[in-house]
């Protein structure tokens, strides 16, 4: 009986005109239907010239069925916090000792005072911190002092230049965090009584001397939405 079926399944192979085996290569196909040919098991009937790599059909079990593409991940703008302290040396806004802003201070600060009007313009501006910094020569009082309205006319030339007013704030915080203090005084410890010394120390410790500028904004970045 099974040798019947396969009989009858090679006739109707046979059948088919020579002219549609090129529809699907390696393939018995039905000219009327554009079909394959499959005999009475369900198999699709394989020419002699089957490549399977080459021509196999996924109808017919001979090639993977290809993977939808994954869904695009949907995205949404979100704001998010951004903080960025720009260091400024003293050197370059000031006279030594002094606070009123060299002429040559707005090279520094003008790229400072862009970026914080395009953030304000955009509504993403929280604040501006400007934080004075002294070295640890001098008294408290003066050092104080001196931060405070160094850090003041920092202030003023954003403000006056366009930042919002009500969005920068000025600290003067002296001689608070001065950081080459015990390895200056370490490699020149006679600068008290040494005019050659006093100068090396007060250029061994010119970092200290310096303008922080703190921003406090957000910015605008996309972000995966959660799956639903």
């Amino acid at each position: 009986m099974t040798k019947q079926l396969k009989l009858s399944a090679l006739v109707a192979a046979l059948l088919v005109s020579a002219s549609a085996f090129a529809a699907k290569p390696g393939y018995a196909v039905d000219q009327s239907t554009d079909s394959v040919v499959r005999n009475n098991y369900g198999e699709c009937w394989h020419t002699g010239t089957f490549d399977k790599a080459a021509n196999g059909l996924v109808e017919c079990g001979d090639r993977e069925a290809a993977k939808p593409a994954p869904a695009p991940v949907a995205q949404k703008p979100a704001l998010v916090p951004m903080k960025e302290k720009v260091t400024l040396s003293a050197k370059v806004l000031f006279d030594f000792n002094k606070s009123v802003l060299r002429a040559d201070a707005k090279n520094e600060l003008d790229p400072l005072v862009a970026k914080l009007k395009a953030h304000a313009g955009k509504g993403y501006l929280n604040g501006v911190e400007v934080d004075g910094y002294t070295d640890f020569l001098g008294s408290d009082k003066l050092n104080n002092a001196l931060s405070q309205k160094r850090a003041d006319a920092v202030k003023a030339y954003f403000v006056s230049e366009g930042v919002p007013a009500d969005k920068v704030t000025s600290v003067g915080k002296g001689k608070a965090e001065a950081k080459m203090t015990e390895e200056c005084k370490a490699k020149f410890p006679k600068y008290a009584k040494n005019k050659k010394q006093n100068a090396e120390i007060k250029a061994c410790i010119e970092s200290d001397r310096r303008v922080e500028v703190v921003i406090d904004a957000v910015k605008e970045t996309m972000v995966e939405q959660p799956a639903k």
